[in-house]
C-alpha cells in the first residue's frame, strides 16, 4: 500500500465555559522569561502511565475525577525544568497558568566526558542514528493515543476531528511502520468549531483547488493518519520520509550540517542539544535533535523547511501576510512545513513514541463568488453567459468586456445585450464575416459531439456590487496540522482478534466503512480538545 508523503501580552487567569468543562480541569504552561506559551509538553498523572501533551497555545486538559483521587500532576518539557503540582492546588472553571522555568544549557566546553573525547555533532548524531535498533523496540508493542487534524484560519481551529486510536506497531525491527495496524476507538468531528468544507477536500494539483505552495503531498492512497506515520522519520528510518532528511538512517547526516549547543537534563537523564542547518538553491531547513548523552538514544527530532524564494504567483492571496506565520504566529520566513517528533523512554528501557505533529501550510482557491456559466445557443447562433448577480456597471459593459476564440481563434462580437429577468448576456458574434462564418458553421450544428471544448472564454472588468470579478477566484494561506499524542504504552502488542475490528488504512477515518470498536475504551483515554479562544 502506498501512502501519503510530503516531498522537497499572554492569557490571564480568567473564567470561562466551554462544553465538557465541568468535567476537567484545564491549565496553560508559560515560559517564565519569554511569556509565551509551551506547546508540546507532557502532563501526566504521577505513578500512572496516562497524561496528555500541551496544544499549540499551551493549553491542556486533564478530568477532574483525578483531583477527588488526590493525583498529582508531573510536568516535563525538552528545555525546562520539571515540575510537580498537587492537583488539590488547581482552580476548578478556570484556566491555571503554570509557569515553567527554562532548563539551564552547558556550554560546549562542558560536554566533553571522560569516556567521549571530543565528539563532533556529526559523530554523535551518526552514532545516535545507528543506535536506533538498540535503543527502541524491537517486539511488538502497542500504543494507546489522542489523534486530532484541523486547520487553522484566522488564529482560530477549523474543521477540527478527534480521535483516539490504538497503534499495533510491529516493532523496530522492521525499519518502517507500513506494516502496522491501527484501530479506531473513537472519532468525532467537533462541531463546536468552524467547518469549512471546500479546505476539507483531498490536495489537488491539477484544478488548484488545495495545494502546498512550493511543494507537494504525493495523493497515493493511505488515510490522514497513515500520512502523519509516514512523517516519523525516526520510526521509518530505513525509508524516505519526507524530503532532506529523506532516509535517515543514509541521506539525513551527508546532507546537514550540524552544531552542538550544550548540553541539558530531561526526566533525569543528560541530553545533547544539537541544531542543524540545510540550505539550496530554493529552499533552507534548521531545526534541532536531541540525544541521550549516555546510550545516545534519540529523545526528539525538530525539523521545519523555508521557502528561500518569495512565489509571485501567490502573492496577491486575500491574506498574504499568514504566508509567514504557522497560524498562530510569526515566522521566520515563509515556513512550508514543520515536524516534531518526541521519543520518552519507557518502563522497559527502550523509546517509545511520545508525540508527533506534522504542519504544512496550504493555499485554497476559493469558488469564484460572482460567476458565470457559458452556454451556446443553437435557435438564434449566439452565445449565452448566464450570472448568479446582476453586474454592478451595466451601463459600461460593451462588446470588447468580453473575448472569445474557438479553435484558437478570435470570434468578432457584433452585439452584446444583458436580459435583466434571466440575469443573462446575450453574445452575438459577428457572422457576417466570410472567414466567421466558415469559421463557426460547425459550432452551431445540432449534433451530440458538439466542440464546446474548442470554445475559450474571458471577461474583463465586469464586476458585482461587492467589486468581485466575474470568475476571478481568489487564494487564500491557511495552516493544516495532524498530530498524535500517546496516553498509554503496552510493552506486548495485544491479540489482533477479529480483523474486522481493524482500521481501513485506504479510507478516510470519517468514511463510513471504518470500523469503530470501542472494546478497549476506558475513562482513562481522553481527547485534549483545544479550547477556543486560548490562541496567542
Amino acid at each position: 500500500m502506498k501512502i501519503k508523503c510530503l516531498c522537497i501580552v499572554f492569557l490571564m487567569t480568567s473564567m470561562f465555559s466551554f462544553g465538557q468543562a465541568k468535567n476537567y480541569m484545564f491549565g496553560q504552561l508559560v515560559d517564565s522569561v519569554q511569556n509565551e506559551p509551551i506547546p508540546f509538553a507532557t502532563i501526566k498523572i504521577k505513578n500512572r502511565s496516562l497524561g496528555v501533551i500541551s496544544n499549540i497555545d499551551g493549553t491542556f486538559k486533564i478530568p477532574l475525577r483525578y483531583k477527588a483521587l488526590g493525583e498529582v500532576v508531573e510536568i516535563s518539557c525538552l528545555g525546562y525544568l520539571s515540575k510537580e503540582i498537587p492537583m488539590a492546588d488547581l482552580f476548578e472553571g478556570r484556566s491555571n497558568i503554570i509557569i515553567l522555568e527554562p532548563g539551564n544549557l552547558e556550554l560546549n566546553e562542558a560536554i566533553v566526558s571522560a569516556n567521549i573525547k571530543k565528539l563532533s555533532a556529526q559523530q554523535i548524531v551518526k552514532i545516535a542514528v545507528n543506535s536506533i535498533p538498540q535503543n527502541f523496540p524491537k517486539d511488538a508493542f502497542s500504543l494507546v493515543g489522542y489523534y486530532r487534524d484541523y486547520q487553522v484560519k484566522n488564529k482560530a481551529y477549523t474543521n477540527l476531528n478527534e480521535a483516539i486510536v490504538k497503534v499495533l506497531d510491529v516493532g523496530f525491527e522492521r525499519n518502517n511502520n507500513f506494516n502496522n495496524q491501527y484501530q479506531l476507538i473513537s472519532y468525532t468531528k467537533n462541531s463546536d468549531f468552524q467547518v469549512d468544507t471546500f479546505a476539507e477536500q483531498p490536495y489537488d494539483y491539477k484544478r488548484y483547488n488545495k495545494v502546498i505552495p512550493g511543494a507537494k503531498m504525493n495523493n497515493d492512497g493511505g488515510n490522514e493518519l497513515l500520512t502523519l506515520s509516514i512523517h516519523d522519520a525516526i520510526r521509518n528510518y530505513g525509508v524516505e520520509s519526507f524530503s532532506f532528511v529523506d532516509d535517515l538512517s543514509s541521506d539525513f547526516i551527508e546532507k546537514h550540517r550540524f552544531r552542538l549547543r550544550g548540553k541539558s537534563n530531561y526526566e533525569k537523564e543528560s541530553i545533547y542539544e544539537i541544531d542543524m542547518v540545510f540550505k539550496n538553491d530554493n529552499y533552507r531547513a534548521r531545526g534541532k535533535i536531541f540525544v541521550n548523552t549516555d546510550d545516545f538514544a534519540i529523545h526528539k527530532l525538530d525539523y521545519a523547511v523555508y521557502k528561500r524564494k518569495k512565489p509571485g504567483v501567490f502573492s496577491s492571496a486575500e491574506n498574504p501576510n499568514e504566508r509567514f506565520t504557522d497560524g498562530f504566529k510569526k515566522t521566520n520566513g515563509e515556513m512550508l512545513y514543520h515536524i516534531q517528533t518526541e521519543y520518552t523512554r519507557g518502563g522497559n528501557g527502550k523509546m517509545f513514541l511520545n508525540y508527533i505533529s506534522f504542519y504544512n501550510k496550504i493555499l485554497v482557491q476559493r469558488p469564484a463568488e460572482f460567476k458565470s456559466r457559458f452556454a451556446i445557443n443553437l435557435e438564434d447562433n449566439s452565445f449565452r453567459i448566464r450570472l448568479n448577480k446582476i453586474p454592478a456597471n451595466l451601463d459600461r459593459i460593451k462588446s470588447g468586456n468580453f473575448k472569445i476564440s474557438y479553435k484558437n481563434v478570435s470570434v468578432p462580437i457584433k452585439d452584446v445585450w444583458f436580459r435583466e429577468d434571466e440575469r443573462v448576456f446575450v453574445v452575438c458574434p459577428h457572422t457576417s464575416y466570410e472567414a466567421t462564418r466558415e469559421l463557426l458553421k460547425d459550432l452551431f450544428l445540432e449534433r451530440k459531439n458538439l466542440e464546446v471544448s474548442e470554445v475559450k472564454y474571458a471577461y474583463s472588468a465586469i464586476k458585482d456590487d461587492a467589486g468581485n470579478e466575474l470568475d476571478k477566484r481568489k487564494w487564500e494561506y491557511m495552516h493544516q496540522y495532524r498530530e498524535f499524542f500517546t496516553q498509554e504504552t503496552r510493552f506486548m502488542q495485544d491479540e489482533i482478534g477479529d480483523t474486522s475490528d481493524l482500521m481501513n488504512k485506504d479510507q478516510p477515518l470519517d468514511s463510513p466503512l471504518q470500523p469503530i470498536t470501542d472494546k478497549d475504551m476506558k475513562s482513562e483515554y481522553w481527547k485534549n480538545t483545544p479550547l477556543p479562544g486560548l490562541q496567542n
